[in-house]
């Protein structure tokens, strides 16, 4: 099977074709122009947002670094008594994110990360590993 050669001129990511490269682009575009205008817009599978870096005291095997992440899953749930919309990507499937938060921050992840993927950066130092301590 020939190698994807088409890449997403917003996110880098790889496509068969060109037209399937270009409807990522408008798609990423369309989402982050949401974004800007203070909106939460909907996502679906095969979307692509940023996600934050999380760094952690106590579980560092945990650490994730930010940068664009796939949506995988999208839907809601309650926090703090309001319904709200969570998102997971695959670069961190275990984690569903607050996506009204996230949104609301596009443009600072975009300016910070600009097309770096986002990817797990675990810490394995015992210092950093004390779940009960």
């Amino acid at each position: 099977m020939p190698e994807p050669t088409h890449l997403c001129i917003e996110t880098g990511r790889p496509f068969d074709n060109e037209a399937a490269a270009s409807a990522s682009a408008a798609r990423f575009r369309e989402i982050q122009a949401e974004c800007d205008a203070g909106k939460v817009p909907d996502l679906r599978a095969g979307d692509v947002i940023y996600v934050d870096t999380c760094i952690y005291v106590s579980h560092g095997v945990d650490d994730f670094r930010g940068g664009l992440g796939e949506v995988i899953s999208f839907g809601s749930d309650t926090s703090a008594g309001v319904p709200t919309p969570f998102v997971k990507v695959a670069q961190d499937p275990d984690t569903w994110n607050n996506w009204k938060l996230l949104a609301a921050i596009q443009k600072k992840l975009r300016e910070e990360f600009g097309k770096k993927w986002s990817h797990p950066d675990p810490d394995y130092r015992p210092e950093f590993n004390r779940w009960d301590d």
